[in-house]
């Protein structure tokens, strides 16, 4: 009996897993840990579409950490490669951006490395015109497979997805940018897009991706987790881009994937854009519009004549940097008083200051 060749072994790894295909078909694709987890899960999640189980699945990241290259790109080229009957569905913040996914998906479907794992994939164009079915679409909308079922559709969310089940729905940042999160008419307007005509959409036993940084609490991901109680029970895989507790593959205070991004740049991000947008783009845990733990609400002004004759107390704060230049933090200094529950801002001398200049 002979042995299979290493190269064997490897296709038919590739040919069963996410991260192998991954690496086959683009091998300079930076794999660490994290990208290995989301291969996991989502090659769970195709055989739990395959079994008709329906499954649910968030996935939280950071920018730019190479999300979108598995899930919008090498999953849906792998998926129809093990089943070219399916059906899917993908979805962005706008139709241009989809429309890129659904060539860059196409891209690697029409590439030597893939015929040569899923020779029965293929689309119009590529390596046959027609069968006995006649011609195959092929567009940056809509692709359909060569004597398969088989078809993949792209639009931008609140697009119109009619005419075509899905076996697989992925709906990859449905939110653009700062701006559009601030709106509840546009945050509305994905919500309703999404449960009376995407999720209509779905097949018996289809699949579910959802995958964003996230922006604000009420987002379309915020929204699914808060009424998970009422309907789908979604499974949440989030990756802040630093630990916030010790973790199987990394300890708190790591960066999440050092190669991209090594914990200096996190940092750096960090005090470049500010507490609110690291906290909601990078560590996926967005404040809402009045804030966290000091509400807006809360905070009033004052006037001399509105002012206390006493405080119970009376604090000097101070928050120093000793470094002066124009990119570094600021010295701040504090007075506050203290009357009952009421805290009263007095006084406050602010700039970027050396040593002698705060001291004096």
């Amino acid at each position: 009996m002979r042995l299979p060749t290493i190269q064997e072994i490897r296709l038919a790894k590739a040919r069963k897993g996410l991260s192998f295909f991954t690496l086959h078909t683009k091998p300079d694709y930076l794999l660490g840990w994290v990208h290995k987890e989301i291969c996991d899960e989502l090659d769970r999640f195709l055989q739990d579409v395959a079994d008709k189980k329906s499954p649910r699945l968030i996935i939280t990241m950071p920018p730019r950490s190479g999300k979108s290259e598995l899930v919008s790109r090498r999953f849906p080229a792998f998926a129809l490669g093990r089943n070219p009957e399916l059906q899917i569905i993908a979805t962005s913040y706008s139709s241009d951006l989809s429309q890129r996914f659904n060539r860059d998906v196409q891209r690697v479907i029409d590439d030597e490395k893939y015929f040569e794992l899923f020779p029965n994939t293929r689309l119009s164009n590529s390596r046959v015109r027609t069968d006995s079915r006649g011609s195959y679409i092929r567009t940056s909308d809509l692709f359909e497979i060569v004597g398969h079922a088989g078809a993949y559709r792209s639009c931008g969310v609140g697009g119109g997805i009619t005419g075509q089940g899905a076996d697989i729905l992925i709906i990859d940042d449905p939110i653009k940018d700062r701006a559009q999160a601030g709106s509840k008419t546009i945050r509305d307007s994905i919500w309703d897009w999404y449960t009376s005509t995407a999720y209509t959409r779905l097949s018996p036993g289809g699949g579910v991706i959802v995958m964003a940084t996230r922006w604000h609490t009420d987002d379309l991901i915020g929204r699914l987790i808060q009424r998970m109680g009422e309907g789908d029970t979604f499974r949440i895989v989030n990756y802040p881009a630093i630990a916030e507790h010790d973790e199987l593959h990394r300890k708190a205070g790591e960066a999440l994937h050092p190669e991209r991004y090594p914990l200096s740049t996190l940092l750096q991000i960090q005090k470049t854009i500010g507490s609110r947008d690291w906290e909601a783009l990078y560590q996926q845990h967005p404040v809402p519009d009045g804030g966290a733990l000091f509400k807006l609400e809360w905070f009033r002004r004052w006037t001399a004549s509105s002012l206390p004759p006493e405080f119970d107390h009376t604090l000097m704060s101070w928050d120093m940097t000793f470094k002066d230049s124009k990119n570094s933090d600021y010295v701040v200094g504090q007075v506050w008083g203290k009357k009952g529950p009421n805290f009263y801002l007095l006084d406050q001398v602010r700039g970027q200051w050396d040593f002698v200049k705060t001291k004096e």
